[in-house]
């Protein structure tokens, strides 16, 4: 009966446009990937470019996505479902203000990379940092009006707009990237947000009538940022362990990583959205085993698919230009082996949905006892594999990977347990 429902239901309908319109956007990176390998293959020039990048990364997973998105979607859900009209002044004012501090921060924090890391041609890194710092500004504030876009159940025009961003994007990587490398790439990204901002967000600004909303820093919790986008910062970290050495291998981590990214992104985050904001109304405890469920299906059937298939799928994406038969290999093992860490990430990222969708203020310290776990599993995970001096850049990637995504399901377990009892004593 709930399957008959369901398959008829707005649910299916808003998944559906997310999925399509991720599908989309998949293959316009499969298009950019295939640029980018053919251009700048495993060089170390494009591998410190992937390792300055960690930082700027860092920033948006925070800053924008499902880290953002954790925070704002239950309180704009709730608020739309209370009101007609909301007023967005406020929040066009906020976001302006935050995006300034924004630049400042990722920028000095850019520079210092440089300077540590001593890279050759510091003046084109340079130049990256200060692109990748306004993408961090502009992907801030356009993450804030998307969420509020899902929040009012408007997920056809999201993915418009998240489509509209990687087809400027791919439009602009081949001739961008072919005069100026690795530069011409931050910049069409950069020109693929803007893009986004004009089209999408500044028409919003006509919402000026109705309930007047605010938001503050008090809104952005750090222990729901950082839960709310565990799995790109696992991701993250794991990449930049891989680089840390100063050999090529993070571009293979990356390369592998873009097609695993993909399940996670074009289906399970989808998942987890319309999970998020159902379950911000209304409990939905079927809709929860569901999702877990097809969650679980999808990651055995990609870990046994490239099982066979991983060298094949690599090399008909990526072989061509310079990027070589050894480096289709490096790369499809990385594929396989990381595979398994993303099973991991996609049950945890389901399992973390029930808690997030509670209030901040009814679960404050269970919230900051769960990001420090976290964050402390993470951080001596990967200061211990730096410390074995025979590990490989690879072997200290997927420890990371690893370790942090067991973490991470026990994590997301214990707070579902929590969610669980908070409904009971509601009861």
């Amino acid at each position: 009966m709930f399957l008959k429902s369901f398959f008829g239901s707005q649910s299916l309908k808003d998944f559906l446009n997310l999925f399509f319109a991720n599908i989309f956007q998949k293959f316009l990176g499969l298009v950019r990937e295939l640029v980018i390998a053919f251009f700048l293959g495993s060089s170390i020039l494009y591998a410190n470019f992937l390792l300055l990048r960690v930082v700027a990364d860092f920033f948006s997973q925070i800053t924008a996505g499902n880290a953002l998105k954790a925070n704002l979607l239950p309180k704009f859900t709730k608020l739309y479902d209370q009101y007609s009209d909301i007023s967005l002044i406020q929040i066009f004012k906020f976001s302006k203000e935050s995006s300034i501090y924004l630049f400042l921060i990722s920028q000095i924090i850019q520079t210092f990379v440089i300077f540590y890391l001593q890279l050759q041609n510091d003046l084109l890194f340079f130049i990256a940092s200060f692109i990748l710092s306004f993408s961090i500004c502009f992907n801030f504030i356009n993450a804030i009006f998307l969420s509020i876009l899902q929040a009012r159940g408007l997920f056809l025009r999201y993915s418009y707009a998240s489509v509209s961003n990687s087809l400027v994007f791919t439009l602009l990587v081949y001739p961008l990237i072919s005069m100026f490398s690795f530069i011409g790439l931050a910049f069409s990204r950069l020109l693929g947000i803007i893009s986004m901002n004009i089209a999408f967000v500044k028409p919003m600004r006509n919402e000026n009538i109705g309930k007047e909303v605010e938001l503050k820093y008090s809104d952005f919790n750090f222990p729901t940022l950082v839960l709310g986008n565990f799995a790109n910062i696992i991701i993250i970290s794991s990449r930049f362990v891989s680089g840390l050495d100063g050999s090529n291998d993070i571009t293979f981590f990356m390369y592998a990583v873009v097609i695993l990214n993909a399940f996670l992104t074009s289906i399970i985050s989808n998942i987890s959205t319309i999970l998020l904001r159902k379950i911000s109304i209304q409990e939905n405890k079927k809709l929860m085993v569901y999702s877990l469920l097809i969650s679980l299906s999808i990651g055995s059937l990609m870990i046994l698919t490239l099982n066979f298939f991983s060298l094949d799928i690599i090399k008909f994406v990526y072989l061509r230009g310079i990027f070589s038969l050894s480096d289709a290999q490096q790369t499809s093992v990385y594929l396989y082996d990381l595979s398994f860490g993303f099973l991991l990430l996609f049950v945890s990222t389901i399992l973390f949905q029930p808690f997030l969708s509670l209030s901040i203020f009814e679960n404050k310290r269970t919230r900051f006892r769960l990001a420090v776990s976290f964050i402390v599993v993470l951080l001596l995970s990967s200061i211990l594999v730096l410390l074995v001096p025979d590990f490989s850049s690879k072997e200290r990637a997927l420890s990371v990977m690893y370790i942090s995504s067991f973490a991470a399901v026990v994590l997301s377990v214990y707070s579902y347990l929590k969610y669980l009892k908070y409904l009971k004593h509601e009861r």
